[in-house]
C-alpha cells in the first residue's frame, strides 16, 4: 500500500490521483492515434471527453452505493478520491457506454467504430486505475498466506490484492483486443467485436475474482458486482457469438 506517493512541501500526491491522470493521458492519446484518419482529432476528443467524464461520475456513484457504509453522509468523501479512493469498473462502463450511444446517435457517428475504439482505449485506462486503486487501499480481498500477499493499514494478516490481480488481467486484456482492433481496422473483421469481446472477458475477470473478496451483501453465494458482471456477458454473447460465426464462415 502506498496511497501518498510523494510529498512536495505541505501538498501530498496521491497514487489513485496521479494514475487516474496517467490513465486519461495515455488513453486519450491512443484514441487520436487510432482514430485520426475517420473523423476530425476534434470530434474524437469532445467524444471521447465528454464519455469520460460520464463514465467517471457513474463509476463513482456505484462505488459509493456499494460502499456505502465507509461514505455514510460525509458528502466530501464523495468527492475527494484522493482521500477516498475507489471506483466501479461495471458502474463506469455501463454510463460511459449508454451515453456514448446516446451522443453518437445525435451526432450521427458510427457507433459500432466509436464503442470498439474506445473499449480498446478503455482497457488501457482501466488497467492503470486499477493500479491506483491498489495503492490507494480502495479496497482488498480475503485473508490469505499467498506469496503475493499484502499489509493492510489497520489490519491485521495478509490479504489478496484482487486491484492488482484485475490490473494485470486487464493489461493482457488489452494486449489481446490490440490484436482484435488490427484485425477490425484492416476490415477483415466485422465492427463491434472488440468492444464485445472487452465487455464478455472483462465481465468473466471480474465475476472470477469476485470470489476472492468480502462484500456485507450477497444475493445466495454472490456479490451484487458479480450479478452485474452476468448480466453483462449474458447481454453481449449472442451478439458476440454472430460476429464470431461471421468470422468462421468467411474465413477471416
Amino acid at each position: 500500500m502506498l496511497p501518498i506517493l510523494f510529498t512536495i512541501g505541505p501538498f501530498n500526491v496521491y497514487s489513485f490521483g496521479i494514475f487516474l491522470s496517467i490513465a486519461f493521458l495515455f488513453s486519450t492519446f491512443l484514441i487520436w492515434r487510432e482514430g485520426r484518419e475517420e473523423l476530425k482529432e476534434e470530434e474524437y476528443i469532445d467524444t471521447f471527453l465528454y464519455t469520460s467524464i460520464v463514465a467517471l461520475i457513474s463509476a463513482r456513484f456505484v462505488y459509493i452505493f456499494l460502499h456505502f457504509p465507509q461514505f455514510g453522509a460525509n458528502f466530501l468523501k464523495y468527492i475527494v478520491v484522493r482521500e477516498t479512493p475507489g471506483i466501479s469498473l461495471i458502474g463506469g462502463l455501463l454510463g460511459g457506454f449508454i451515453f456514448l450511444y446516446w451522443y453518437a446517435r445525435k451526432k450521427k457517428y458510427d457507433f459500432y467504430h466509436l464503442s470498439d475504439l474506445f473499449a480498446l482505449s478503455a482497457s488501457l485506462a482501466l488497467g492503470l486505475a486499477k493500479i491506483g486503486e491498489q495503492l490507494g487501499g480502495a479496497s482488498f480481498g480475503k485473508e490469505t498466506n499467498f506469496i503475493l500477499g499484502v499489509r493492510i493499514i489497520g489490519q491485521t494478516g495478509r490479504y489478496h490484492p484482487v486491484e492488482l490481480y484485475e490490473a494485470i488481467l486487464i493489461f493482457l486484456l488489452f494486449c489481446f483486443l490490440q490484436w482484435v482492433w488490427g484485425k477490425v481496422k484492416r476490415k477483415k473483421w466485422p465492427q463491434g467485436i472488440v468492444c464485445l469481446f472487452f465487455a464478455a472477458i472483462l465481465s468473466i475477470i471480474i465475476f472470477l475474482l469476485e470470489f476472492l473478496k468480502v462484500y456485507p451483501i450477497y444475493l445466495y453465494i454472490f456479490s451484487l458486482r458479480q450479478l452485474g458482471a452476468l448480466i453483462i456477458l449474458i447481454s453481449v454473447a449472442v451478439p458476440l457469438w454472430r460476429r464470431i460465426k461471421i468470422i468462421r464462415q468467411a474465413k477471416l
